[in-house]
């Protein structure tokens, strides 16, 4: 199979994965919201954080390393597999002793059990880590299609029988923990890997070089970016961690559906060519335009139609989470293109360079958000909006310095992108000001901004749209 079929065929099927989870989970997670309160939300969101940082040790960027190292072995594979689950039970076992005293730090005893059962999907999801980074280096995104929409429907149906049945925040758990659970056997299933070598030091080693720099990296993301529930949820109430939570779950649909997307194909893709640089710079801008034309219409969509879309979805309980939605959709704007840099940084092995860049870029961040922590949760979420623009800046800087691409070069790629999307939501907006219905705000506007979207992309010739066309014709032909 070409590069080209195999790209599109990877694209396609990570699509329908991340489309069908990211749908399915939606429509879930929206019953759950109108059956549970804010409150129940924040609980779970104060737990998110010291979950997301343990993940993280229990990766420790091995499977990244196992996807760009082109000569991996099965003692790699095996190595990674009893490496992950040694450190998701120590991280696990830390969580359990911890426990009471994350519940007395906020003040909510139920934080207690909550966090030992919560915190179980550690050592279920690294049982399954090597057989999901199988999947990936082979572009097989339909395996992980059957696997992940299983369990999101299994389990968020249990959930919502939970929630209904008014077991509050357990029905939340109860969901999270079943969905990785499930998530895990049917991978086994499917996958059929099982560690056939004994643990290697030498492989540890090399894939140890290779990731503690991705741990690292990751790291001050992860504390980064949880460190807004951490404060919120210290400073101010549940509640409004509740709304924090909310909002940025919508703002951040966008990033999940375009960029998380073409970048799990993009990276095992990149990697076979990252010794050509003129055909990686190629595809690089190609991608870039693509990702945009799927990111930039839908994350301004949001942003113009929040209140309709808050209130239709999840009821006027959550309207304190509409001008929260709007703000980190503004903050997010740029995403997709700072998560495309650090890709091709990722790709060429630059670990080092990726590791100076977040260690800057998050001095500033917590800067940042201490200085902005005075306005309160609204005052933060515009404080990540500056971030977001200081981060493409630093992103640009070192792939125009090492690659060649600078910012300015990207943002003549995007911008035209950008400029179609903000009119398309201009349009949509202008809707939300007549005297009708919230929902009959949506079923206007929301084909009313696509129209005009699509229009504007084929008269602009926009890559995704002869893309389209080119496909189109050689399946005519053939």
């Amino acid at each position: 199979m070409s590069l080209k079929n195999e790209t599109i065929k990877g694209t396609f099927w990570s699509s329908v994965e991340k489309l069908s989870f990211l749908g399915t989970q939606f429509v879930l997670q929206v019953i759950l919201a109108r059956l549970l309160t804010p409150t129940d939300y924040g609980i779970v969101g104060i737990l998110a954080v010291f979950i997301a940082i343990a993940n993280t040790f229990v990766d420790c960027g091995f499977t990244s390393a196992l996807i760009q190292n082109q000569k991996r072995t099965e003692t790699d594979f095996s190595t990674a597999f009893y490496f992950n689950l040694f450190v998701s039970l120590i991280c696990y076992a830390i969580l359990f002793f911890s426990a009471p005293y994350i519940a007395s730090f906020y003040k909510l005893p139920i934080l207690t059990s909550v966090t030992r059962i919560l915190a179980l999907v550690l050592p279920i999801s690294a049982i399954s880590a090597v057989n999901r980074t199988k999947l990936q280096i082979k572009v097989d995104f339909k395996t992980q299609t059957k696997a992940t929409l299983f369990s999101v429907i299994l389990s968020g149906i249990v959930g919502i029988i939970l929630a209904y049945e008014g077991f509050g925040v357990w029905a939340l758990v109860a969901q999270m923990v079943l969905n990785s659970m499930f998530n895990t056997i049917l991978l086994f299933v499917l996958v059929k890997w099982f560690p056939k070598e004994k643990f290697s030091i030498h492989s540890f080693k090399r894939m140890y070089d290779f990731g503690i720099k991705l741990l690292l990296t990751s790291l001050t993301d992860v504390f980064y970016f949880n460190m807004y529930p951490l404060i919120i949820g210290k400073f101010f109430t549940p509640a409004a961690l509740g709304f924090y939570s909310r909002g940025y779950q919508f703002a951040s649909i966008p990033n999940k559906l375009s960029t998380s997307i073409l970048s799990r194909v993009t990276f095992p893709i990149f990697s076979r060519v990252q010794d050509d640089l003129k055909k990686l710079f190629d595809i690089y801008r190609k991608y870039l335009r693509i990702i945009s034309s799927l990111y930039a219409p839908i994350v301004f969509l949001l942003c113009a139609l929040a209140k309709p879309v808050m209130i239709v979805l999840l009821g006027d309980k959550w309207a304190g989470a509409i001008v929260i939605m709007q703000i980190l959709c503004m903050a997010c704007i740029f995403d997709c293109v700072t998560n495309v840099n650090l890709n091709l940084l990722y790709v060429k092995g630059y670990t080092n360079i990726i590791l100076k860049l977040n260690v800057i870029k998050k001095i500033i961040a917590f800067t940042i958000l201490f200085v902005f922590l005075r306005w309160g949760v609204i005052g933060l979420c515009w404080g990540q909006v500056l971030y977001g623009q200081i981060a493409i800046f630093l992103n640009t800087y070192y792939t125009k310095k090492i690659l060649g691409l600078s910012y300015g070069i990207q943002m003549k790629d995007i911008l035209p992108i950008y400029f179609v999307a903000a009119i398309s939501a201009s349009c949509a907006y202008m809707i939300t000001f007549l005297d009708i219905n919230n929902l009959l705000q949506l079923i206007i506007a929301i084909p009313l901004a696509t129209i005009v979207y699509i229009l504007l992309a084929y008269i602009l010739k926009f890559e995704i749209i002869i893309e389209l066309k080119n496909k189109y014709i050689i399946q005519k032909n053939n």
